[in-house]
């Protein structure tokens, strides 16, 4: 009996070194690789601007804060997404993502100030693990990164800095008997920067920041007082008046609120982006819609524009056609830069064209359902 009792204490110690053997070999003893899930492969750039010419008309210039202008640089109801907010900032995209890209998105939000840099990553641990041993999951991660993407950079204008084509989601994984565990980061592409040409470090990007909060700051003070539409109103003349359109469509900050703002001249992606920034600042809701339209002569080209919030009701709003080029010399009539204001689907929409996958490779995204007529 006193053999047996030994012979089986002999046994358990023997399988729990056994055990610690393997569980060390499992631990210690694994492969480690890493591998980029992701370059993206678009970003919701516009491209092909459109351009509406006018022959001069006489007219006068609507003007509500153009005399302000040179100081200052001195100085139809949605059901179906209920958009987040957060301190006046409208996230319209965030709430049409599943829960993998809202994570990332979330973690690239978190990390504004740290993207400054153009160099720091966002470390996700193991969140990811579980997808990633699942059938497809690393396909379904690289959709759900490049939809996170296009999501954040249409609600976060202010968010210019930043070329996403320069960030590559990184898998980094280990292997042993028991199975594969997967890490997760973004990183800058090729041990690289991810900042935009021009800005070179985070003290380029805040002296940029500062200069866009300042001409901020004096517009939103301008209409502190005066009602949302009033409020709609002033910012879209100002932003007609203030910039010029960029024909060459070659400067470095021709589709961001940099351009816009500070330097003055974009093509159309910089005034949607403008407004979106500005309408933020008053907390009016607003996104930045994506697209075709079809001018004047029957040239159909990808353009970008926005819709607004008012009263209950969506309407659309492009600063840029109601911006055109202007021909020879001349004025351009109040009716012409109001043409594009607070327009319904009927009539907007037969020279404007919706395209809900703002880039190749990315989730098709609604957007809200416009007001039939004018805004009255």
């Amino acid at each position: 009996m006193k053999n047996n009792i030994l012979s089986f204490l002999l046994i358990i110690l023997i399988l729990g070194i056994i055990g610690g053997m393997v569980y060390f070999f499992a631990q210690y003893m694994g492969i480690d690789t890493a591998n980029i899930i992701s370059l993206v492969v678009g970003t919701n750039e516009v491209s092909n601007e459109t351009i509406k010419p006018i022959e001069p008309t006489a007219g006068t210039s609507n003007t509500l804060l153009s005399s302000q202008v040179e100081q200052i640089q001195q100085n139809t109801q949605t059901t179906e997404v209920q958009p987040t907010t957060t301190s006046g900032k409208y996230k319209y995209y965030f709430n049409q993502l599943d829960a993998n890209a809202k994570t990332i998105y979330s973690a690239v939000e978190s990390n504004i100030e740290n993207l400054k840099t153009g160099t720091a990553e966002i470390d996700f641990g193991e969140e990811f693990n579980s997808l990633l041993n699942s059938d497809q999951g690393k396909e379904k991660l690289n959709v759900a990164y490049q939809a996170a993407l296009d999501a954040f950079t249409l609600d976060y204008p202010e968010v210019f800095y930043i070329d996403v084509t320069k960030m590559v989601l990184m898998i980094y994984s280990k292997t042993n008997i028991l199975g594969t565990k997967y890490t997760v980061k973004i990183e800058p592409a090729n041990d690289g920067s991810y900042l935009i040409r021009g800005f070179n470090s985070k003290s380029d990007v805040d002296n940029a920041l500062n200069s866009l909060e300042n001409i901020k700051n004096d517009i939103v003070n301008q209409v502190a007082n005066d009602d949302k539409y009033t409020k709609i109103k002033k910012i879209h003349d100002f932003l007609v008046d203030y910039i010029e359109y960029d024909t060459s469509m070659e400067r470095l900050n021709t589709r961001n609120i940099y351009g816009a703002l500070v330097e003055k001249s974009v093509v159309c992606e910089g005034y949607a982006e403008a407004f979106k920034y500005l309408m933020d600042a008053v907390e009016i809701p607003c996104v930045e819609i994506v697209g075709t339209g079809t001018n004047s002569v029957g040239q159909t080209e990808s353009h970008a524009w926005n819709y607004v919030l008012l009263h209950n009701m969506w309407y659309a709003v492009d600063v840029t056609w109601d911006d055109p080029t202007i021909i020879g010399n001349g004025t351009i009539p109040i009716t012409t830069k109001t043409r594009y204001f607070l327009k319904g689907a009927t009539e907007f929409n037969k020279t404007h064209f919706l395209n809900g996958q703002v880039s190749e490779g990315g989730i098709v995204f609604t957007y809200p359902d416009l007001s039939t007529t004018d805004y009255e």
